[in-house]
């Protein structure tokens, strides 16, 4: 299914607002500081341009995973290098190579969080337009390009022949006599 335009670009918007949003969360938790306005700014644009090209088609969890990885590290290296907003924190003198582990960790789990969530969600969305599409198309199908119902497979008995009668001996383990016990249960 090859998405629209209006498609294109609400999945971008969703893709780069999801990234953004949970990138600057993890940001703001594990570094005690929110970005810079430009720095959303600049990430949700940049974002959005990543989304833009990812949408063309519908796209596998791997990918949008990796995406929303290479998104995860560019916004951390953005919010990083930008200068804090919050006062008394100095956040733009410490680089990409100086952040703790923890923040790593953290944008890594957001990476995945992000990529899953948007995986499965875009494949909701297109199995969802899919049906409606199918349902208001159906009405609109000529009766004769309607699939015809599946054939019923034909079942038949396998026996040697048509002289020779069932054997009775296969069904001596079937027959149940009903009626009380021939012997006393209890003595």
């Amino acid at each position: 299914m090859t998405p629209g335009r209006c498609s294109r670009m609400l999945r971008a918007a969703v893709f780069a607002a999801v990234c953004v949003l949970l990138a600057a969360l993890g940001h703001v938790m594990m570094a005690g500081d929110e970005p810079s306005r430009w720095a959303l700014a600049g990430g949700v644009v940049g974002a959005a341009g990543v989304g833009w090209c990812l949408t063309g088609r519908e796209r596998g969890v791997p990918l949008v995973t990796t995406g929303a990885l290479g998104a995860q590290a560019a916004l951390h290296t953005a919010f990083s290098l930008a200068p804090s907003t919050a006062a008394g924190h100095d956040m733009g003198a410490m680089g990409p190579s100086e952040t703790s582990g923890g923040m790593v960790v953290a944008h890594l789990l957001t990476a995945l969080l992000c990529g899953l969530w948007l995986a499965y969600g875009e494949r909701a969305v297109f199995r969802l337009l899919r049906a409606v599409a199918g349902w208001l198309a159906a009405p609109l199908r000529r009766p004769s390009d309607r699939p015809l119902p599946p054939v019923p497979p034909c079942v038949r008995g396998i026996r040697g022949g048509a002289d020779q009668p069932p054997r009775t001996l296969l069904l001596a383990h079937a027959i149940t006599s009903r009626g009380p016990p021939a012997r006393a249960a209890a003595a």
